[in-house]
């Protein structure tokens, strides 16, 4: 007779709600788990922004759990191959690359952070950087996505929230102007507060060199030419001033000279100088000059350019001098991107910040956070170099010798790759912590193996200044481990354990929650009691005291309280005889890529976009391989022609290596922000020549299987 077979035993099910680890919405979602492994996500309607919708990338993010990719040990190069080791030997390597450059030069010691971090790992990377290393030169992705916008908002109201009230207010403007910004694409459940104000009777403007998804969406397109954003912003304060629309939000500094400025930009040169029709122009003036509540949201594409901080400093100065900035659903906002790109530039990874948004050149915030981390204020570095200039100083005498990079991938997000590449390459040491083989940990001397986004606990905020707990629902894999116990092993290994032996994470979120107390973002109210309560928008600054879902009110976090107005330098605008290359994002992918392009959910293709009369001039028809020539390199992509792109334009998505960053420039920096210029590079384009070897094309699938590490 068969034996009965053993009835296998139900595993238990948990159930946890945490943050999605993608864009800067942060929507909610509770995670089902079985056996130490998440099995299905569902959106949830409490959440507090999304209301139940998440995009197509936070449904798939169960994906890059399970990918087969996922680092799981330290790796080692020796003899040119990446190897697996013990923890014990990886922090070996350290203690012997680090510790002679930090007794003589620690300087030559550089971080780079990433605004995908959770809060607290955002602090203590800065803290480690400072304290452990003592070196200048940290700083983090997100100098490439968010700096002029925030640049821009501190030298003019004291302090930086991309959106200074609630999301739900953008349903209630009147007028709505996206600069630059892609939402549909981008930050896909934002879109439903854009749909909700056109129900409405909004009128919504999107203002970009291509009819994106967005402004297919929005109903009305202004294709201004590459680079042109803040003239077209001067052209219009031209208009409120000859209309006497002039009615500043408060008093403020520098009103006088900018107002004098826009006399200089009549509709005439203005509408030539963006290559649009001067009744175009018109039409846009007299909508904002009659709106109520008029709100103007930038996204990356007047932001990353090397006056990209004066020509938000344009859109600031219009909403200013018009009366709306600061008011409920009107005024002036920026869009974060990355998924804390809010809370991952306030919290000291920045290359001339302390926690709580406070200035390294401060001698009260250096001598508060002293007192915090039981230090002299002397002993706190002054700030080092931004994100582009460390990059470029890796491998050069008397730069930076050894690299640790912490959730980033710069080989792709990093403008002029090349170059990029070639400079980690020069280096001694490069010390990479990931959860996936990214192009960079490719290059590592060490891989270090760190935790997801649904592995760790901390905090995240959202564009809008939103506090939330991003729970812990699983365990890293085998030796990988969460990496905030990972910055204080490395303390540990570099002989400077002291204030990096947390019994706990709760022991490290107190400190980071006191450590932001009497700063511009002020944390310190907060608690996992109290989030788990209701998220909050900071300023909280104390336990029962509430949050700030309107940041912007005068008076300011200024010396004086007043506003300072500044006159934007812009360049004269580019020659409409040449193309110029632009770049952004797909919405099947995210940032370099190292995620995304391995979902096979999130299928996506690189080509390049051009506008049909200019793919005809050239002799290319759609699949056509083209070649793409900028003073920074030469790509060869498979063509898509767009109809919704203006024809001196192109554009390419950066998610690839051999992408778009392959043809910008390392060199030209915004000198405010320090942020590169990615969005208005001069470009060539030319058939493939047949009877020449090609250069390498692009790869055109998204990563799939393993990948040689």
């Amino acid at each position: 007779m068969p034996s009965t077979p053993t009835p296998r035993r139900a595993s238990a099910t948990r159930v946890v709600r945490t943050t999605c680890p993608y864009c800067a919405v942060q929507c909610n979602f509770d995670l089902q788990i079985e056996d130490n492994l998440p099995v299905k996500a569902t959106p949830t309607k409490e959440c507090p922004v999304a209301h139940g919708t998440v995009c197509k990338k936070g449904l798939s993010a169960l994906n890059d759990v399970r990918h087969p990719d996922r680092l799981t040990q330290p790796l080692l190069r020796k003899n040119g191959e990446l190897v697996p080791v013990s923890w014990t030997e990886a922090l070996a390597y350290v203690a012997d690359a680090l510790r002679p450059l930090l007794d003589t030069q620690p300087n030559a010691v550089g971080v780079l952070g990433s605004g995908a971090l959770t809060n607290e790992k955002t602090y203590l990377l800065g803290k480690f950087a400072r304290l452990a290393l003592r070196t200048a030169n940290i700083d983090y992705n997100g100098r490439y996505c968010m700096s002029s916008a925030a640049t821009a908002l501190n030298r003019t109201v004291g302090y930086d929230r991309g959106l200074g009230f609630p999301l739900e207010e953008i349903s209630t403007s009147d007028l709505i102007l996206l600069v630059g910004a892609n939402i549909a694409e981008t930050l896909p459940p934002v879109m439903q507060y854009l749909k909700r104000a056109r129900d409405r009777g909004a009128t919504v403007y999107a203002i970009d060199p291509r009819a994106t998804p967005t402004a297919k969406v929005a109903g009305r397109h202004l294709a201004v030419r590459p680079g042109t954003d803040g003239i077209l912003a001067l052209g219009l304060l031209h208009l409120m001033k000859a209309w006497g629309r002039i009615r500043p939000t408060a008093p403020a500094h520098g009103m006088p000279e900018v107002l004098w400025q826009a006399d200089d930009y009549p509709p005439p040169s203005v509408a030539s100088a963006c290559g649009v029709a001067e009744d175009e122009l018109i039409t846009l003036a007299k909508l904002y000059a009659g709106a109520h509540k008029p709100l103007i949201l930038t996204g990356r594409g007047p932001e990353q350019h090397a006056h990209g901080t004066d020509t938000v400093q344009a859109y600031l100065n219009l909403a200013f001098l018009t009366g709306h900035f600061g008011k409920p659903g009107g005024g002036y906002g920026t869009l974060t991107g990355q998924g804390n790109g809010q809370g991952g530039r306030e919290h000291g990874q920045k290359a001339d910040q302390l926690p709580g948004a406070r200035s390294l050149r401060n001698p009260k915030h250096r001598t508060e956070m002293a007192a915090l981390w039981g230090c002299s204020p002397e002993d706190l570095p002054q700030p080092g170099l931004s994100a582009q200039e460390l990059l470029s100083a890796c491998g050069e005498a008397g730069g930076i010798e050894a690299l640790i990079v912490l959730g980033s991938n710069p080989i792709v997000s990093a403008p002029g790759a090349m170059h990029v590449r070639q400079r980690l390459s020069a280096l001694k040491h490069l010390i990479v912590i990931d959860v996936l083989p990214s192009e960079t940990a490719q290059l590592a001397t060490l891989v270090l193996p760190g935790s997801m986004w649904c592995e760790e606990e901390g905090t995240t905020t959202n564009l809008e200044g939103r506090v939330q707990r991003r729970r812990k629902a699983i365990t890293p894999p085998a030796a990988a481990r969460e990496d905030w116990r990972i910055l204080c092993d490395l303390a540990a290994a570099i002989g400077h354990p002291q204030g990096f032996t947390y019994a706990t994470f709760r022991e490290l979120q107190d400190e980071f929650f006191r450590a932001t107390g009497g700063g511009v973002a002020d944390y310190s109210g907060l608690s996992a009691e109290r989030l788990d309560r209701a998220s909050a928008q900071w300023p909280v600054r104390s336990a029962d005291g509430p949050d700030t879902p309107y940041a912007y009110a005068p008076t300011y976090p200024t010396p004086d309280g007043l506003a300072r107005l500044h006159v934007p330098s812009l360049p004269p605008p580019p020659s409409p005889h040449h193309l110029l290359l632009t770049t952004g994002r797909l919405g099947n992918q995210y940032q370099s890529g190292t995620q995304t392009r391995r979902n096979p959910a999130l299928r996506a293709t690189l080509e390049l976009q051009v506008h049909p009369e200019t793919a005809r001039e050239r002799g290319l028809k759609p699949g056509d391989l083209a070649r793409v020539t900028t003073p920074h390199g030469t790509l060869d992509l498979p063509v898509a022609l767009n109809p919704g792109l203006r024809p001196d334009t192109l554009f390419m998505p950066f998610h690839w290596e051999a992408s778009a960053n392959l043809l910008t420039s390392p060199d030209r920096l915004d000198p405010h922000s320090r942020m590169p210029a990615f969005k208005a590079t001069p470009a060539t384009l030319m058939p493939v020549p047949v009877s020449v070897p090609e250069a390498q094309p692009a790869r055109i699938a998204p990563l799939e299987g393993g990948v040689p590490i």
